[in-house]
């Protein structure tokens, strides 16, 4: 059995930087340049018959493509043994596909613009959707979508969400780290705009109903009226939630037509229980950005080298080890912050590098590490 565990981490390893391009932990490289190839489709189907016929003979390793056009709802199951297999558009970007249920485990989706939403079905194990452009449906990603169930081993790398969506861009329900790399679901590396408040709890990513290990990583949020990153319901501490190195900037756009009053948006907000957290070097700015915590206690909570506008909290977080942040406000109602806040500067006009093109680096070791123009979203 521990064999069997090992070949699933270092299969899903090599899925997530196939993905996101080189470097540690996908943290390099621009993998918009080579996703733009068409080399590497062992098999190029021209209607989803033929692509799901293709997969089901799959054997491990395959690339399986859909050539150029517009297609209907893309259905890819099998189960928890199927071989590894990547499904993406022979050319990025031009297949388009008007949804996706994705009951199939060890299988990566990539390169597709996808109209109506994508499904990771409860029970599937190491699912990556990668460098879509999601731009509709009700949920632009749901993942897991029960209470019982969970998904193992999920990553969502690289992809374009564009609203609006019904509710939210990605609702991640049940999910587990099975493979025991410290990952239950990656959220890494995409790219969340146009997504307003609608009066549904618009949010860019809720995770409900408890999950395990949720790694939510260099992401850019930017013109948006949404719940950033919301983690709330879980009936249950989840255990381990890492924030790091993500961009969240203008999150007051108006309201959408229809929901006029909608409330004020919540850029980061992380209800608990949970145990163990670490929010570092992220940037959460402008007039009102905040980064807000709620029910839990700080005694494994770290956050870190954060550049944020305001912090808030209701909760006591007395015991967090809160260091070497920037920040213009940080407020409490009926909560506590530590004293002292170990290397704290207080700033409302940090020396950004380039606001006006959304590089919001700053000189030094804090806030975010990547400016957007050097990173690839979508197809």
């Amino acid at each position: 059995m521990r064999g069997g565990l090992a070949m699933v981490a270092v299969a899903i390893v090599a899925l997530v930087a196939i993905a996101m391009g080189p470097g540690p932990d996908g943290s390099g490289g621009d993998p918009g340049a080579a996703g733009s190839k068409r080399a590497g489709c062992g098999i190029v189907s021209h209607s989803l018959e033929d692509l799901q016929s293709a997969v089901e003979d799959a054997k491990n390793g395959d690339v399986i493509c859909l050539a150029d056009g517009s297609y209907g709802r893309l259905a890819l199951n099998g189960d928890r043994g199927a071989p590894w297999v990547t499904v993406r558009a022979e050319n990025p970007g031009r297949a388009t596909l008007a949804a996706a249920d994705l009951g199939r485990s060890r299988l990566t989706l990539a390169r597709f613009v996808i109209a109506d939403g994508v499904s990771v079905e409860p029970g599937t194990v190491a699912v990556t959707v990668a460098h879509n452009r999601l731009t509709g449906g009700y949920l632009g990603i749901d993942a897991g979508p029960t209470t019982t169930t969970t998904v193992d081993d999920v990553a969502i790398v690289g992809n374009k969400f564009v609203g609006p969506f019904g509710e939210d861009a990605i609702r991640l329900n049940r999910y587990h780290d099975a493979n025991g790399d410290g990952i239950g679901a990656l959220v890494a590396k995409n790219e969340f705009t146009g997504i307003r408040e609608n009066g549904n709890h618009s949010d860019c990513l809720q995770t409900v109903w408890v999950g395990d290990h949720l790694v939510y990583r260099g992401n850019y949020l930017h013109d948006n009226r949404c719940q950033g990153f919301f983690v709330k319901d879980q009936a249950f501490p989840i255990r381990g939630i890492r924030i790091e190195d993500n961009l969240i900037v203008r999150n007051d756009a108006p309201c959408a037509a229809g929901a006029e009053g909608c409330g004020a948006p919540s850029d980061l907000q992380v209800f608990g229980p949970y145990s163990g957290l670490t929010m570092r070097r992220n940037t959460i700015w402008g007039n009102g950005a905040i980064a807000a915590f709620q029910e839990a206690d700080g005694s494994r909570a770290r956050i870190e080298a954060n550049v944020v506008y305001k912090f808030w909290t209701s909760t006591d977080l007395s015991a967090a080890r809160f260091r070497n942040n920037t920040r213009c406000q940080r407020q409490s109602s009926g909560g506590s912050w530590p004293t002292p806040a170990v290397g704290e500067v207080i700033s409302c006009s940090p020396r950004f590098l380039a606001p006006e093109r959304d590089d919001y680096r700053l000189r030094g070791a804090r806030g975010v590490t990547w400016a957007p123009a050097d990173r690839h979203f979508g197809p």
